[in-house]
């Protein structure tokens, strides 16, 4: 199912001229990026505004956020694996392309993509709603120890979230009741309502609530993230836990290399855009660009260990 019909114009040739680049035949003017997930979440974010600054230093191609939610990113996807590999679609998005394969979800992984260009890593958040059992994840893990299974945590089922959530369960020891929900929007809606005790987040979404109606337990990165100077580090707490979302561009798997590369180079100048790096660091993301070659090997081996993981966990049920 396409989200739109193209017009006349859309289907009209456009050519994507960049400055020092050979020029790039397209069969549209207007370009896709689909988007797993409602509007209002890190993943739609970022999007726009990688979108924005890659159409200031375009001039051709325009592109054009486009929002189709629903099981945790795979139904955009699937749009995607079924689109024309011609350039005029794209997709936002980030390592659920392994979770939700590695779990039974979909049938198809990373390499039903091409992957044209990683673009940020952002170091995950772990908050807990407002609470007398624990608040600190000291405390998370000895009530959990107690209580085996009475902590509900939110996540994203078969997204990177859900095998987050997993990852944790195993380093930290315990069982936790683990509920689904369709983006990071939800997950801190209904952990700001007191239904879910533990969930994900990130500063983009949570900041506002971080210290106030949410308690942050823990920045599980290297070191403490500067918006945030009060939240320890896992390390801190003695568990070696760093995880975050890595979220890049995609298209369809048999895309020309000359389209791809086109993309790639109009990418790597957006992400050099003043503006793109101060509307990351507002949110606490880092921006990691990486080419195709780069980006390939970063998902086959994130697709190596994260399979030895499910494998170890007792959740690797491959469908294809």
């Amino acid at each position: 199912m396409h989200l739109f019909k193209s017009s006349a114009l859309a289907l009209a040739c456009c050519t994507l001229p960049v400055a020092g680049f050979a020029a790039v035949d397209l069969e549209c003017s207007t370009a896709r990026v689909l988007v797993g997930f409602p509007p209002g979440g890190g993943t739609d974010f970022q999007a726009r505004v990688v979108v924005d600054a890659i159409n200031e230093v375009s001039d051709g191609v325009h592109l054009q956020v486009v929002n189709l939610s629903g099981q945790s990113g795979n139904r955009a996807a699937r749009e995607v694996i079924d689109a024309a590999p011609d350039g005029c679609t794209l997709f936002f998005h980030h390592a659920a392309l392994l979770s939700s394969y590695l779990t039974g979800r979909t049938e198809t992984s990373w390499d039903a993509f091409a992957p044209v260009a990683m673009v940020s890593f952002e170091p995950a958040i772990y908050a807990a709603s407002r609470n007398d059992n624990f608040n600190s994840l000291s405390e998370l893990v000895d009530y959990a120890s107690a209580h085996p299974g009475e902590i509900t945590a939110a996540v994203s089922v078969g997204s990177d979230s859900h095998f987050f959530a997993l990852q944790l369960q195993d380093l930290l020891d315990v069982e936790l009741n683990l509920v689904g929900y369709n983006g990071e929007a939800e997950r801190v809606t209904a952990m700001l309502s007191n239904v879910i005790q533990f969930a994900q987040v990130t500063e983009q979404t949570a900041s506002q609530y971080l210290g106030n109606e949410l308690v942050p337990l823990t920045y599980a990165y290297t070191e403490r993230s500067d918006s945030l100077p009060d939240v320890p580090t896992a390390r801190e707490a003695g568990y070696d836990f760093v995880v975050g979302t890595t979220r890049g561009l995609l298209m369809p798997k048999d895309t020309p290399a000359e389209i791809v590369d086109h993309y790639a180079q109009l990418i790597e100048q957006a992400m050099q855009s003043e503006e793109v790096k101060a509307a990351f660091e507002r949110t606490g993301t880092i921006v990691d660009y990486r080419a195709p070659a780069e980006y390939t090997a970063w998902w086959q081996e994130t697709a190596a260990a994260w399979e030895e993981l499910a494998i170890k966990l007792g959740i690797f049920q491959p469908r294809g």
